[in-house]
């Protein structure tokens, strides 16, 4: 089933033309961990090259301040993070963006990494930590 777009309510106007990109994923990797090299390439070139192919395009920019969380021990965290933005329609595409960032967080060390999908966040954990 194939659901309505928000947009569809102002597609009559002639004087331009919407294209509707589904719903936006949002999710933070801490920058030092960026230039994290694998082989021969950086996570951040491994993370570009997976959202241009996966989805075409991405909008990436850097948190001004820094984010700060709690982990399950109680240890205070605070990195400045990267923020990256993707958007998708339906449901089915989430997966493969839920294994590309426990993936990420496997390969920089990173206990988990936030993503917010549409209306709902989470904590994206690898169920194997190693490399």
């Amino acid at each position: 089933m194939r659901r309505i777009s928000t947009w569809a309510k102002f597609a009559k106007d002639p004087s331009y033309k919407l294209v509707d990109l589904g719903r936006p994923a949002i999710f933070l990797i801490p920058e030092k961990k960026l230039r994290i090299k694998i082989g021969d390439q950086t996570i951040e070139a491994i993370l570009h090259n997976f959202l241009s192919e996966e989805f075409g395009a991405f909008t990436s920019s850097i948190v001004a301040n820094f984010g700060i969380w709690v982990n399950d021990k109680n240890v205070v965290h605070k990195d400045r993070c990267r923020i990256y933005e993707v958007s998708f329609e339906g449901k089915g595409r989430i997966p493969i963006l839920l294994r590309k960032l426990a993936e990420m967080a496997r390969l920089t060390d990173e206990e988990c990494i936030y993503l917010k999908a549409g209306q709902y966040s989470c904590l994206v954990y690898p169920k194997s930590l190693k490399r």
